[in-house]
């Protein structure tokens, strides 16, 4: 985790696009931590896809709940 964390803030600097698939990005916190690193796009399961959907949006939502609470 830590050398992913590592290349997504590297890339986000870059302006490099991010993206994880495979068996990982069906673990709802596996996505949350990731959201939360700043991974542009996850790809899941199909059996997995409204779980991490719905995980996402809501890691997306306390990012930005919280940067508006900061400004």
């Amino acid at each position: 985790m830590t050398l992913i964390e590592y290349v997504v803030e590297r890339c986000n600097k870059a302006g490099v696009t991010t993206s994880i698939c495979g068996q990982a990005g069906s673990y709802p916190e596996m996505a949350k931590r990731l959201v939360e690193i700043g991974i542009t796009s996850i790809s899941a399961n199909i059996d997995a896809v409204a779980t991490v959907r719905e995980t996402v949006a809501r890691a997306e939502k306390i990012i930005m709940l919280r940067a508006l609470r900061e400004e």
